[in-house]
């Protein structure tokens, strides 16, 4: 479990565990954050979640 903390006045926003990605709004400063939890990592952002598009390979015919 982590523990992912505002990027800009320092509060507690939430905890999770691994494959955890949030957007949450500070309830402190009021400023978003955009947290992703993985195994071994902790990302806390100021920028917005982008979801993965998925990459289509044209095929030479």
């Amino acid at each position: 479990m982590k523990y992912a903390m505002c990027p800009n006045c320092g509060k507690r926003l939430c905890k999770g565990e691994s494959g955890t990605k949030v957007e949450l709004e500070c309830p402190k400063c009021g400023k978003f954050a955009y947290v992703i939890i993985e195994n071994d990592n902790l990302h806390i952002s100021d920028k917005p979640l982008q979801p993965q598009k998925d990459k289509l390979v044209r095929a030479n015919a």
